[in-house]
C-alpha cells in the first residue's frame, strides 16, 4: 500500500465458522473462476476449465468455514478429476487423429513412392541430352507447334504467339514440347491463381508460373526441368516424414490413457464423498429442530392480533360481559 516502508508484509484471512463468510467466499470462488478463464495468454485457443489454482484456495476457505473436512475433499476431487477427464479427452481426440493418420497412409505412401519413381525416369532422360558447354546444361532445343527452335529470341516469340492464341481458360492447351517433355499452358480466369502456369510433362508433371517476360519464361521452363534433383531429394524427405509419422500414430493408438487408473480411482472416491454429504444433509434436516415463526416489528403483531380480535364472532357470554361493564359504567 502507498506509505509502506516494510519491505516484507503477510496477508492473514480471518473467517468466523459457521457464519455468512463460508457464502462470501463462495461467491468469490465463482467469479475467480470466470476471471481465470478469461485473463489467459494463451493462443491460438482457449480453453475455459472450471479448474483454477486459486479459485482452489477459495473452497479450502469456504471448507473451513463450513467446518467439514469432507467438503474440502469433494472440492480438491471435484477439480482433480475435471483436469484428468479433460486430458482423457485430448487423449481421445489425439488417438482419433492418429487413426485417421494411419487409415491414410497407405495410399499416401504409394502416391509419394510413385512420383519418386516417376521423378528418377524423368532425370534419367535429362542426363542423356547433349550438354551445352559454356552453360554446362542441355543444349537449348524446344518445339511450338511443328517448329523446332534452337535461338532462344525465336523461341520466346513463337512461345508468346502460342500462349496469346489460347482462346479458352483454365483448360490446358498443348502448345508444343521442350527437351522431349509435352509442354501444355494453361491460362487462369483466376488473377490470383497467378494468371499463366506451364506444365512439362514427362513420367511426372513439371510445374511453373508464367510471366509476361517470355525470354524469362524460357529460364522458369529450365529450371523446372533442370532443378528436379532437389525435387527428388524433398520427395524423398516427405515420404521418410510420412513413415516416421505413421510409426509414431502406431505407438500412440497402441498405448491407454496414462492416468486412466488414478482417473477411475477418484471418480469413485468423489461418489463416495458426495453421497456421505448428500447423506448427512439430509439426517440434519430431519433433526433439526423446528424453528418457530419471529416477529421482530411488535407494533405490526399487536395490529394483527387486534384484527384478528375484532372479526372474531361474540357469544352470549361475551354480550353478557359487554352489558354487565355497561351496568357498572
Amino acid at each position: 500500500r502507498q506509505g509502506n516502508e516494510n519491505k516484507q508484509v503477510q496477508i492473514f484471512r480471518y473467517v468466523t465458522k459457521g457464519t455468512f463468510d463460508a457464502y462470501s467466499y463462495q461467491t468469490l470462488e465463482n467469479k475467480q473462476k470466470f476471471i481465470s478463464q478469461i485473463m489467459t495468454s494463451k493462443t491460438p485457443a482457449r480453453k475455459c476449465e472450471d479448474v483454477d489454482q486459486q479459485a482452489l484456495t477459495y473452497s479450502e476457505i469456504k471448507a473451513l468455514c463450513t467446518g467439514d473436512e469432507r467438503i474440502k475433499e469433494k472440492l480438491m476431487l471435484e477439480n482433480e478429476v475435471k483436469e484428468l477427464r479433460v486430458l482423457a479427452a485430448e487423449h481421445r481426440n489425439t488417438v482419433f487423429e492418429m487413426e485417421d493418420k494411419i487409415a491414410r497412409f497407405p495410399e499416401q505412401e504409394q502416391k509419394l513412392t510413385a512420383i519418386l519413381a516417376d521423378l528418377h525416369t524423368d532425370r534419367e532422360a535429362l542426363r542423356k541430352l547433349p550438354i551445352d558447354p559454356e552453360r554446362k546444361l542441355p543444349v537449348f532445343k524446344i518445339t511450338i507447334g511443328d517448329v523446332e527452335y534452337t535461338d532462344r529470341k525465336e523461341a520466346a516469340k513463337a512461345l508468346e504467339d502460342a500462349v496469346l492464341a489460347i482462346k479458352y481458360a483454365d483448360t490446358p492447351v498443348k502448345v508444343g514440347s521442350f527437351q522431349g517433355f509435352e509442354l501444355s499452358v494453361t491460362v487462369n480466369s483466376n488473377m490470383m491463381g497467378g494468371g499463366l502456369s506451364a506444365c512439362l510433362q514427362g513420367a511426372a508433371s513439371h510445374t511453373t508460373k508464367l510471366i509476361e517476360s517470355f525470354a524469362h519464361n524460357l529460364n522458369r521452363l529450365e529450371a523446372a526441368l533442370y532443378n528436379i534433383d532437389g525435387r527428388i531429394e524433398r520427395t524423398q524427405d516427405n515420404l521418410a516424414k510420412l513413415r516416421l509419422d505413421h510409426a509414431e500414430a502406431q505407438k500412440i493408438v497402441a498405448e491407454p490413457f496414462p492416468q486412466q487408473e488414478e482417473l477411475d480411482t477418484k471418480e469413485q472416491r468423489l461418489k463416495v464423498v458426495t453421497d456421505e454429504l448428500n447423506q448427512a444433509a439430509i439426517e440434519a434436516k430431519k433433526n433439526a429442530p423446528k424453528r418457530e415463526k419471529t416477529c421482530y416489528f411488535e407494533r405490526a403483531k399487536m395490529k394483527r392480533d387486534a384484527a384478528r380480535l375484532a372479526k372474531k364472532p361474540r357469544t352470549p357470554k361475551d354480550k353478557a360481559k359487554g352489558r354487565g361493564k355497561q351496568g357498572i359504567e
